[in-house]
């Protein structure tokens, strides 16, 4: 729609909401991008120091490890409940805060409860290793293998 001001050039009025969608639509990717980025980082961070706590029988860094987690599994509900997107990296953080807790009971029970328990863990690490190989494709990253959570399980 072209309106004429006077002896203003024309002005195409349909042409500004346009423009203000495509910048808030690229400011909103651009945002997702660095969620998912900054998560992929945390991830991987806490991938290392999860295998390594689980070589070192170490449930209480297990479980500061899971709690440390906490905060992008939050923000990933919170985005969902109002209609949003979980992403991939956010998904690998479940999986992997979830590994984390359990081996963290598991290495303090006994008997069946703790068959169970490392049972459960090893099933979530195979899960931590499916999101992550999704989570490193979303994030543009190099795809690793991320089997070092499960291998530490398997040692244990």
């Amino acid at each position: 729609m072209q309106v004429s001001f006077g002896r203003r050039n024309t002005s195409w009025l349909a042409l500004a909401p346009a423009i203000a969608s495509l910048v808030l639509a690229t400011s909103v990717e651009a945002q997702d991008r660095g969620q998912i980025a900054s998560a992929h980082r945390q991830v991987s961070a806490a991938e290392a120091r999860v295998a390594k706590a689980i070589s070192a029988k170490d449930s209480t860094a297990l479980s500061r490890i899971g709690k440390d987690l906490g905060g992008i599994i939050e923000a990933a509900l919170v985005r969902r409940e109002n209609g949003g997107d979980v992403s991939s990296c956010e998904m690998a953080a479940h999986s992997l805060a979830f590994v984390a807790v359990t081996v963290a009971d598991g290495m303090i029970s006994k008997g069946k409860a703790r068959k169970l328990l490392l049972a459960d863990a090893a099933s979530a690490s195979t899960d931590f290793q499916k999101d992550m190989q999704a989570c490193d494709k979303q994030a543009g990253e190099s795809s690793g293998s991320h089997t070092s959570v499960g291998k530490a399980l398997r040692a244990l």
